[in-house]
């Protein structure tokens, strides 16, 4: 049976190392089983059921990209299991005998995951650009503060990165992720008061009630949208949203991501959406997904890189009527192109024109320090 694995996590050396005592046959190793399942790991991470075992197939494939520059793929059968480590590139094979079948061969190629290469300009382009954030000091931030306080929850930090983290993780755990539901109201209250309920939502909820917490304990905090490089014709959904706060101590803007639980980091230092990008791009081994959870690097690239490519967010963040919110040409929103790709005007899975956007290329517009 033939699948296809884009993941990685460590990078390990070059042998195969049996877990059990094995047999070998026509001079490759040889593993038993009973049934046609079998479970498959990378790194530390099991697929359970992953694998059937084909004694039909001839040459049955694997075939895996490597983030990284080398993986520990294990196999394990009812019976038995067998472990090695393989370095982009490379092919490793085996047999796996079911009962009286004849062993099946088993072949693992891999390559090295193609990264893409986007960039975007440093130069400022825009003088017309405004941003506008809410401030701590209003009567709705009072009233979330009141109804859904924090005071314990950051007591003991002692620093931005601290509070944020631990901001980003009591949202997190508000309610378990449901991409099929939407809240009446798109402001932290109302979507904690359904929670409360009961409801459970998608990951545009998570990053309102984010920023919505940020911005009451003083950050400015936005959110932010992210769209495919084939958004416009892509057959799954082309977006993802997430928020980005500004660190104060720090002087820039911090990509996080409510639904996920995580903050990138690049040894050490927090990274926007236009940097986390990049990291992961060149970088991968380095980059460490900062949360007060365990989470899993493999996992969390293998949903959110695709979606790092056209970013777009709010020119007006305050609570005003639409009607009072600053607009630029008539549009709320700005949206960061890469150099060379065409603005997003059309998402066809939404059947939506992108109507509401300025667009700019430069990094500068889109991370100007708040005022």
């Amino acid at each position: 049976m033939k699948i296809h694995i884009s993941m990685i996590t460590l990078a390990l050396g070059l042998s195969y190392s049996q877990v059990s005592a094995q047999q070998t046959y026509k001079g490759e190793p040889l593993i038993l089983a009973n049934t046609e399942k079998a479970d498959v790991a990378l790194g530390k991470k099991w697929f359970v059921n992953a694998w059937r075992i084909s004694p039909e197939v001839a040459n049955d494939s694997l075939k895996i990209k490597l983030y990284n520059k080398s993986e520990r793929i294990s196999f394990r059968t009812d019976q038995d299991s067998i472990s090695f480590d393989i370095k982009a590139g490379e092919s490793k094979s085996f047999y796996v005998k079911m009962q009286n079948a004849e062993p099946a061969h088993t072949i693992i190629s891999t390559s090295k995951y193609k990264w893409d290469n986007v960039v975007y300009a440093d130069s400022k382009k825009r003088d017309d650009l405004r941003f506008y954030y809410e401030n701590a000091k209003t009567t709705y931030s009072d009233s979330l503060r009141k109804e859904y306080p924090l005071e314990k929850v950051i007591k003991n930090d002692r620093n931005d990165m601290q509070r944020i983290l631990s901001i980003l993780n009591w949202t997190h755990h508000q309610w378990k992720h449901d991409g099929n539901r939407s809240p009446k109201k798109n402001d932290a209250i109302s979507i904690l008061n359904e929670v409360k309920e009961g409801a459970r939502f998608p990951c545009f909820a998570y990053a309102i009630v984010l920023r919505d917490q940020l911005t009451a304990h003083g950050f400015k905090a936005r959110t932010i949208y992210l769209k495919t490089k084939d958004a416009e014709t892509r057959k799954g959904s082309p977006g993802h949203v997430a928020t980005e706060v500004y660190l104060n101590d720090q002087k820039k803007w911090v990509f996080i991501d409510g639904q996920f639980n995580v903050m990138p980091t690049l040894n050490g230092k927090p990274l926007n959406a236009v940097e986390f990008q990049h990291a992961l791009s060149n970088n991968y081994e380095q980059v460490v997904l900062a949360s007060k959870d365990k989470v899993d690097k493999l996992e969390y690239t293998d949903f959110v890189y695709v979606y790092l490519y056209y970013f777009d967010t709010a020119l007006d963040n305050r609570s005003l009527p639409s009607a009072d919110q600053f607009k630029l040409e008539g549009k709320r929103s700005l949206m960061l192109v890469p150099v060379g790709a065409p603005n997003l005007q059309y998402i066809s899975f939404w059947d939506t024109k992108v109507n509401y956007c300025v667009y700019t290329n430069s990094i500068k517009d889109f991370y100007a320090q708040p005022q």
